[in-house]
């Protein structure tokens, strides 16, 4: 938001409290033409705030999505310490590494 106070070169003091007033400042001050390219500006900043707004959520929810899949593997390498100890694996432990597996590809398919 643009807020805030300038001297002119003449010494007036003037006071923008949002786009708008600046924007009448350089119509009165500069001309017309002036105060249509501080509105192109003025919108196409508002613009673009809105996207890298959409993009921080956007980027901010696949993080999220990433540090709950990390927690998920927190326990992993101590099951797979306690599997690699055995001397014979069961069908159980068989499953596990399995499910061990179908995690790890799911995480890799997150990047």
């Amino acid at each position: 938001m643009i807020r805030g106070s300038f001297f002119t070169n003449d010494g007036e003091l003037i006071f923008v409290r949002d786009p708008e007033d600046l924007t009448r400042v350089v119509q009165r001050r500069v001309g017309y033409e002036a105060a249509d390219m501080v509105r192109e500006l003025v919108d196409k900043a508002t613009r673009e705030a809105q996207i890298a707004e959409t993009d921080l959520r956007s980027y901010e929810g696949v993080l999220d999505e990433l540090h709950s899949a990390i927690r998920d593997f927190e326990d992993v390498p101590q099951k797979l310490d306690a599997l690699a100890q055995k001397d014979r694996l069961s069908a159980a432990d068989r499953k596990e590494i399995r499910r061990l597996a179908e995690m790890l590809r799911g995480l890799l398919s997150l990047t």
